[in-house]
């Protein structure tokens, strides 16, 4: 990535905390661009979702291998499921994988905006206890990599054709 991209994503570490609401508008961004759609269903945020934690896993293996990432995904869920309890119906605790199980149980109670703010919420745990452990500035160039994602400097489109 180039130097000049790296340093504009710079945040403090108060900017990446895995409350920023800068960092949740960038990973909720992201979960619904890759629906395709501007205005995504449950399945196909979960598709998303699935698609996205995959991206971030396999990004991330290589690096710090698989216990240490099996951790940081079971402590972000945990984060996650404080503020969204339903998040422990539908994703397993273990942290060991990222496909959702249990939507079509709770699916008809969750409407698509908290399910997208949710699962963005238990990404952007994951950046941000990430950030913690190794700097902001090596995590976000390997989430925009694995994501194929804008920077969190840029604003997300406002368009109908999100994609």
């Amino acid at each position: 990535m180039h130097a000049s991209l790296v340093a504009r994503d710079k945040l403090s570490l108060l900017e990446m905390s895995t409350n920023s609401p800068k960092l949740r508008q960038f990973v909720r961004h992201a979960l619904v661009a890759a629906t395709g759609v501007t205005t995504p269903n449950l399945a196909q945020l979960a598709s998303a979702f699935d698609l996205l934690c995959d991206r971030l896993r396999t990004r991330l293996h290589p690096m710090f291998g698989t216990t240490a990432v099996s951790a940081l995904f079971a402590r972000a869920h945990r984060r996650a499921t404080s503020e969204f309890p339903w998040v422990a119906d539908i994703l397993p605790e273990g942290g060991e994988r990222c496909s959702l199980d249990g939507l079509e149980v709770i699916g008809p109670h969750l409407e698509p905006d908290t399910m997208a703010d949710g699962l963005a919420a238990l990404l952007a745990h994951d950046i941000g206890l990430l950030s913690t452990f190794i700097g902001d500035d090596l995590v976000m160039p390997l989430v925009q990599e694995a994501w194929g994602t804008a920077s969190l400097s840029e604003r997300p489109a406002r368009s109908e054709g999100n994609r």
